[in-house]
């Protein structure tokens, strides 16, 4: 084994039932050409300080035993993020004993690594993995894969989680094989993409994090980056909020990361509007197909979610005795188990799936660019501040065109300003790092107060919606408790409706940040 390595794998979660399943799949037949999977059973130690100091440079330290034959210890370094595809510069050595020596490496850039991040620090065994790994090469197409069924848990003291994974690492070949691969796989067996490391969990049983809501950062664009580099960031964005908020719906969890889930599905349809000129038919059609599907499946849980955490407690604030709130309340919940009962039933379809690996792919390499026109591939490598000042401008038209009735807007076109607003306000939030914050944050603000007023009137509207269709599981308390939350809504209706005017014309009246 050569001691410096590049390493770039895709790892995928699978339910251990359906792993006899993935096992005597077809295509892994014909891909295998006659190899065996080989089982090992892998010990794997993480090293680093205290406070995890070696992590937050982006290194690994692991020390592991395999089977009856000795060990080996392994550095790990991150040399960039395909997003969906980590690449790491990775460094072996074999070992007689299972004790940790780091001067047995030669290569000079370790050595280099070694010298300016773990020199001096004290550093100790933090967690393990203890696993059961089924490993064969597969030949697919034009590329050789190693595939690894990992099944067994990630150990911290005495806090365990357990691991079912498949990785696919490329060992020669372009990273779309890995992907390819995938999605033909799925077809027969369940995989759903995953971001998350060993390291990555075992750090986090190590300092007792528990999974909640995940709120992205910004998007991180320069003036100068192509726009395809920033397309792919803001796919890599949306990605990683339905992934790190996924749990928070499987488990029930915390009710902002069904929110988020959401969000990030809409930023992506947005951003797939939004370059939607310079993107080809076909699999683009396809995501935003998926985006929409999928999404839907979270409506239910968040509106249930609006009502019973937002509009019914001002309501049982103000009739704290009231039989048919009461009653509402429990009907509500009912509502709300089944669809998180839907929720759940999303997650586990073959279109969420899909949709994770194909944003995962997107994200990853130029996978969008296949029967893209040479137009469109020559947009797509230009900077993409020269790509953005049209996008944003189309964008705000769309937002001013309706500024001198808006007061005179029926709900269905409230309901076209909302998402054309909301259009604006995530386009401002992909492309703002361009332009500097002190100019994108004055105008984000008075956008903001635009979403939000909207914003409530289209929740009032969805609420009322809901709450019609409890009528005819509600005694007459109840319908009477309907009778009082109509009327507020429509009271606070009429009110944010008399600050819509004010807002629309303050948004107006500032001068854009792109110009």
């Amino acid at each position: 084994m050569a001691e410096k390595q590049i390493e770039i794998e895709l790892k995928l979660r699978i339910d251990p039932k359906h792993v006899a399943r993935l096992k005597n799949a077809p295509v892994l037949r014909e891909v295998k050409e006659g190899r065996r999977l080989v089982t090992t059973h892998l010990v794997s130690i993480y090293h680093d300080t205290p406070k995890l100091s070696l992590a937050e440079k982006g290194l690994a330290v692991r020390l592991r035993k395999k089977g009856a034959n000795g060990w080996e210890q392994t550095i790990k370094a991150t040399n960039g993020l395909r997003e969906a595809l980590p690449e790491r510069n990775e460094w072996t050595v074999e070992l007689e004993e299972g004790v940790l020596d780091l001067d047995r490496f030669t290569d000079k850039d370790v050595k280099k690594l070694l010298k300016k991040f773990v020199k001096k620090k004290k550093i100790d065994r933090i967690f393990e993995s203890d696993l059961k790994r089924g490993a064969v090469d597969l030949t697919y197409r034009d590329a050789v894969i190693e595939l690894a069924i990992d099944q067994g848990v990630v150990r911290s003291g005495e806090k365990e989680v357990p691991i079912s994974e498949v990785e696919f690492e490329l060992k020669e070949g372009h990273p779309a094989a890995l992907f390819d691969l995938a999605l033909e796989l799925q077809r027969t067996v369940p995989l759903l993409l995953s971001m998350r490391s060993k390291a990555s969990r075992g750090r986090d049983l190590y300092l007792g994090n528990g999974p909640g809501a995940y709120r992205a950062a910004a998007v991180k664009l320069t003036p100068d980056m192509s726009a395809e580099t920033a397309f792919r960031a803001v796919i890599a964005q949306g990605l990683r909020m339905i992934l790190s908020n996924e749990v928070c719906v499987r488990q029930d969890l915390d009710i902002e990361g069904c929110h988020q889930m959401r969000v990030g599905m809409r930023r992506l349809r947005v951003a797939l509007n939004l370059f939607k000129k310079n993107l080809p038919a076909g699999e683009a059609v396809l995501l935003r197909r998926l985006l929409k599907l999928c999404s839907k499946g979270l409506d239910g849980l968040r509106d249930w979610d609006v009502f019973l955490t937002e509009t019914l407690p001002m309501i049982e604030e103000r009739f704290p005795d009231h039989a048919g709130v009461a009653e509402l309340r429990k009907a509500a919940e009912k509502q709300r188990e089944a669809a998180l009962a839907n929720a759940r039933h999303m997650l586990d379809q073959p279109e969420y799936g899909q949709l994770l690996l194909l944003l995962g792919a997107w994200a990853s390499y130029s996978r969008w660019a296949s029967g893209a026109s040479a137009a469109q591939m020559k947009a797509m490598a230009a900077p993409v501040s020269e790509m953005a000042e049209p996008l944003l401008e189309q964008a705000y038209k769309r937002v001013t065109k309706r500024g001198d009735h808006v007061a005179g807007l029926t709900t269905p076109q409230l309901h076209a300003l909302r998402l054309d607003v909301k259009q604006m306000r995530y386009g401002t939030e992909f492309f703002g790092a361009i332009y500097g914050s002190k100019k994108v944050k004055k105008f984000r603000s008075k956008l903001t107060t635009m979403q939000e007023i909207l914003g409530q009137l289209q929740d009032a509207a969805v609420a009322e919606a809901r709450l019609m269709a409890l009528a005819p599981q509600l005694s007459k308390d109840g319908m009477i408790a309907v009778g009082l939350i109509s009327g507020w809504f429509g009271a606070r209706a009429d009110h944010r409706l008399e600050g819509i005017e004010d807002a629309m014309h303050d948004f107006i009246d500032q001068k854009v940040f792109w110009k």
